[in-house]
């Protein structure tokens, strides 16, 4: 699996442990943990609400994907990861 480095923490982890944000390269939409088929720049981010912190903080994301993401991409990035936070802890107590 290829390594990506978190634009929150800059830590590297595997692609498949991390949320992918892109920008399409044709339409310029912004789209989160997309497909293979799609080809634009890149942005990843762990599953942890610090990193996601600290890349709204530093405008990480306007930098690395070179736009401005919407409050609603922003949402539902959150959403992620409260949801991936919520399947840890349900594992832990199971």
């Amino acid at each position: 699996m290829p390594l990506r480095k978190c634009i929150g923490c800059g830590e590297f982890q595997e692609t498949s442990q991390m949320i992918r944000v892109m920008k399409k390269h044709d339409s310029r939409e912004v789209l989160i943990n997309p497909d293979s088929n799609n080809f634009g720049r890149s942005s990843y981010l762990c599953y942890n609400n610090e990193c996601m912190q600290n890349a709204i903080k530093k405008k990480r994301f306007a930098k690395t994907l070179k736009t401005e993401i919407s409050a609603n991409i922003i949402d539902k990035i959150k959403n992620l990861i409260e949801n991936s936070q919520e399947k840890i802890n349900d594992n832990k107590t199971s």
